[in-house]
């Protein structure tokens, strides 16, 4: 079953929050472009695994500056014999 994911990359104080609903809780960077970075490879693995992902990033004045898709991958396996 594919579930859709949304992830949020955006300012708190002291740094940068990466918020998605597959994890439990937020994980909190120094960095934006770090933040930016690990949010874009959960994006990755959570199509991979099938899910479809929205991946939201603010600036520091919660301007959305950046919006990308990713789109569940097909879980194809092949049968061996």
């Amino acid at each position: 079953m594919t579930h859709q994911y949304s992830i949020v990359v955006g300012p708190v104080e002291g740094g940068w929050a990466l918020d998605c609903d597959a994890i439990q809780a937020p994980m909190l960077f120094l960095s934006g472009a770090r933040a930016e970075a690990h949010a874009r490879a959960l994006a990755t693995r959570l199509s991979e695994a099938g899910d479809d992902v929205e991946l939201i990033v603010r600036d520091r004045a919660c301007v959305v500056v950046g919006l990308a898709r990713y789109a569940a991958q097909s879980l194809a396996f092949a049968a061996t014999g």
